[in-house]
């Protein structure tokens, strides 16, 4: 038994680290989108998040009603990245 719970404690470990690890490589990802549009012209931003728009919204229209929750939340990050380089 305290074998058992020893392995479970491991695991969890293991995939704690994992998340933590996943998790820093989604914010440092956001951080280079996020400059690189920023370096950007003010046109040039302007048809990227243009041409995200459109291929969000060709997603929408593919996928069934189970999935669109999914991409609600891709389209609101995307936004949130976005809005620093809208600003600048």
């Amino acid at each position: 038994m305290n074998s058992l719970l020893s392995q479970l404690l491991i695991t969890l470990a293991q995939k704690e680290a994992a998340e933590k690890e996943l998790h820093a490589m989604v914010e440092s990802l956001e951080i280079l989108v996020a400059s690189l549009i920023s370096s950007l012209g003010r046109e040039k931003i302007a048809e990227v998040i243009g041409s995200v728009d459109v291929a969000l919204e060709e997603m929408r229209e593919r996928t069934d009603i189970a999935r669109r929750s999914d991409i609600d939340l891709l389209s609101n990050n995307i936004a949130r990245i976005t809005a620093v380089a809208k600003r600048r």
